[in-house]
């Protein structure tokens, strides 16, 4: 594999290293607010990974695997042998994978609102109303569109819709090279998908997953013209799926944030905050 040349940022003077991987298309400065919030007993590694921010891109396909080995390599450069990590969204799959891949380096892992190595069950209901607004298929497309603008045309857009950007948000979202990167990432779902069931278990570490609040989370999409009826069957997969997921380990635990939607770290953080604190209390004993 390639060497690539990652954007990161260090925040926080803890004894215990947090690493967090983000949601798909999100930028790690839009955590910075949360993170200030646990900065005196943490340190906190923020990163961008492979086609977002500044960070450089990389020949490989954007697979839960590749992005593992990305930030692996990442992790023995800054010479960081074991750490937490949090994984938020589409950066919950990613968080699975280095579980499974690297076992060793971890004293625990976060998954909030993370998307399942099931997933697929979710896109195997019958929601044609939902479906139609968006599919994978949909995603996938409307990314590539997106790439194939200029950076210019997309500030314009951003400027057109009022969006309020800090600089920084403003650069890593005016980056046609960043819808790529995110078409990429949906478009290998299915292969990461395989390759974590194919892979190795996830290990006994210990493991909090925060799940949404189910009737919090189906109202928007309701507002948005999906029925009711797909709206909760579709959380009620999703719940379902989260369940799943505390089982991977025997040292899992599953806690709901209710009154929030999927940027828990928003809706409810201090949720966030004590599963984290929570965990660096249950932390993996180092090796003799």
């Amino acid at each position: 594999m390639c060497e690539i040349n990652l954007e990161y940022r260090i925040l926080g003077e803890g004894k215990q290293i947090l690493v967090l991987e983000t949601g798909i298309g999100n930028s790690f400065y839009s955590w910075i607010p949360f993170m200030d919030r646990i900065k005196n007993d943490f340190t906190v590694i923020l990163y961008h990974r492979a086609g977002y921010g500044k960070s450089g891109t990389s020949p490989e396909h954007r697979t839960t695997a590749n992005i593992a080995m990305e930030l692996n390599a990442l992790m023995e450069h800054l010479k960081i042998d074991r750490f937490l990590l949090a994984g938020h969204s589409f950066g919950g799959l990613c968080a699975q994978q280095y579980a499974r891949m690297y076992p060793g380096k971890l004293d625990g892992v976060l998954l909030i609102d993370a998307t399942s190595h099931n997933f697929q069950r979710l896109y195997d209901l019958n929601l044609p109303v939902m479906y139609s607004m968006i599919s994978l298929e949909q995603l996938i497309e409307t990314n590539e569109e997106t790439a194939g603008k200029s950076k210019g045309e997309l500030e314009e857009w951003y400027k057109e819709n009022n969006s309020v950007l800090s600089d920084e948000e403003e650069a890593f979202l005016t980056n046609p090279v960043l819808y790529q990167t995110i078409s990429d990432e949906f478009a290998n779902w299915s292969n990461s998908r395989e390759g974590i069931k194919s892979g190795r278990p996830f290990p006994d570490i210990p493991l909090i997953v925060i799940a949404r609040d189910e009737e919090f989370s189906a109202k928007p999409y309701m507002e948005h013209g999906i029925p009711e009826e797909e709206a909760l069957l579709h959380e009620k997969v999703w719940r379902e799926l989260q369940v799943e997921l505390a089982l991977l380990s025997k040292k899992g635990e599953l806690v709901i944030a209710e009154g929030s939607d999927h940027e828990v770290h928003k809706d409810q953080p201090g949720i966030v905050v004590e599963c984290l604190q929570k965990l660096k209390e249950r932390q993996v004993p180092w090796p003799n």
